[in-house]
């Protein structure tokens, strides 16, 4: 007799223990809800192009393969781009976090911030794996300058017009050639205007810095990361 209490309590106490499991089994809903968001993991982006100009880098930069999220600007996950000897780029980017929506050919300096961008891609509505054929890119650091703030914030004054402000073009096609070894004409010490390897004795960057010709040219390129980019570019030679 003893032995039936003992198992009849057993047997009533499992049974009420297992009721709120019960009940929330019961209360979840649908098992398949066609509304649910089922969040990527460990996406996989597989690169093949041909990538010049990596080597005009100095240190403190990296040309990667990079996931950024939204609008920010510091990459999310990324892997360096080691191009073979004919530029030719074979490369997996894997593990990539849910929420990264662009996927990148960029320059990051050591903070992993975007410097500039060489290809982009909309990854939020990508399958799990993305095949991206890159074709030819050229990734030099000289390219980021005209692109970034020559292009942006100088050919309107400079080439842009039917006259170039000072004789100075900075469209894509005659800038290198306008800045590099050439004096300037506003220099009353006759500086050229880029001299590969002295930053601190070009022209370009003493009127991006002071207020030194008769156009204030110090409010035009406001950004530090842009002015550390051309004191780089011309420390480091100066490269095309």
């Amino acid at each position: 007799m003893m032995k039936r209490k003992i198992f009849s309590s057993i047997f009533v106490g499992l049974a009420l223990g297992a009721l709120p499991f019960l009940q929330l089994s019961c209360d979840d809903g649908r098992i398949f809800d066609e509304n649910v968001h089922v969040e990527r993991e460990g996406g996989t982006v597989k690169l093949r192009g041909r990538i010049s100009g990596i080597d005009s880098w100095p240190g403190g930069y990296s040309i990667v393969l990079a996931g950024f999220e939204g609008d920010n600007a510091y990459a999310q996950t990324a892997v360096g781009i080691a191009p073979e000897a004919d530029g030719t780029v074979e490369m997996v980017l894997s593990g990539i976090p849910s929420g990264v929506s662009d996927i990148e050919i960029c320059a990051i300096n050591k903070l992993r911030k975007r410097i500039a961008s060489f290809y982009r891609i909309d990854y939020s509505e990508q399958a799990d794996t993305v095949y991206l054929e890159a074709g030819d890119i050229d990734a030099g650091m000289y390219r980021a300058i005209q692109t970034y703030i020559f292009d942006r914030s100088c050919v309107t004054c400079h080439g842009g017009s039917t006259e170039a402000a000072a004789g100075l073009y900075l469209t894509d096609d005659k800038s290198y050639s306008s800045l590099v070894g050439v004096v300037a004409d506003r220099s009353d010490e006759d500086l050229f205007l880029v001299e590969p390897g002295n930053s601190a004795e070009s022209f370009l960057r003493i009127v991006l810095h002071e207020d030194v010709v008769r156009y204030n040219h110090t409010n035009i390129i406001t950004s530090g990361n842009e002015l550390d980019l051309i004191d780089d570019w011309i420390d480091h030679g100066a490269l095309q």
